[in-house]
């Protein structure tokens, strides 16, 4: 296990009425040092929680990519790099890792990026690209990308726990939850090496042939 939460936290703000589209620990694009990759999600509600109002937005990366064209994979790693080291979240010691499909999707358009520049804004969130869903769908829309075709929406019931593959579904979510609401434990591998992060990237870039 390399991560678990609770979420949201007790202590912290309350939660926004939707998440984007996104990737636990983010995807190594351009790896260029060992680290932890997520491969399993776990999302529990305990037995003694009620009903929840939110739901799991779950997107298959083969759908989501299949509705266009898309550059080969040298190209693609070619506009990740570019897109990391101009606008993304390039980090020197560890490479790019991007945990946004937003992002992921605008990087590999290679087209001028319309999202907010996480070199320019400093301390940028993750997450916070969009203010609702009608923007990050309207973004995706733009690019032949359509998450409303192609995605289900799971009501998590108590006592319930949902696992998917973080390296094969992107994943959201749609309405607010309680403070405390919801356990979440990310399963993976600690320091991966890069060959084998190299790897594990290129099984997700086959979801773009």
């Amino acid at each position: 296990m390399i991560g678990d939460f609770v979420i949201p936290p007790v202590e912290g703000p309350p939660s926004r009425d939707f998440q984007t589209l996104h990737f636990d620990f983010g995807l190594p694009l351009i790896p260029v040092a060992p680290g932890d990759v997520a491969r399993f999600t776990a999302l529990h509600l305990t037995a003694d929680e009620p009903v929840s109002e939110a739901l799991t937005r779950i997107m298959a990366l083969r759908s989501l990519f299949g509705a266009r064209r898309w550059p080969d994979r040298h190209e693609l790693i070619r506009r990740f790099a570019t897109y990391g080291a101009t606008h993304g979240a390039w980090d020197d010691a560890a490479g790019y890792i991007e945990g946004s499909l937003a992002r992921i999707v605008e990087a590999a358009l290679g087209q001028a990026p319309v999202l907010p520049s996480v070199k320019i804004q400093t301390g940028f969130l993750c997450g916070a690209e969009f203010t609702s869903l009608a923007d990050e769908q309207r973004l995706l829309n733009e690019h032949d990308v359509h998450p409303e075709e192609v995605g289900v929406e799971i009501c998590l019931r108590p006592g319930e726990m949902l696992v998917f593959d973080n390296l094969q579904v992107a994943h959201g979510r749609r309405g607010r939850r309680r403070p405390g609401e919801l356990h979440q434990r990310v399963l993976g591998h600690r320091d991966v090496p890069v060959e084998q992060q190299i790897e594990l990237r290129d099984r997700v870039l086959a979801a773009f042939a």
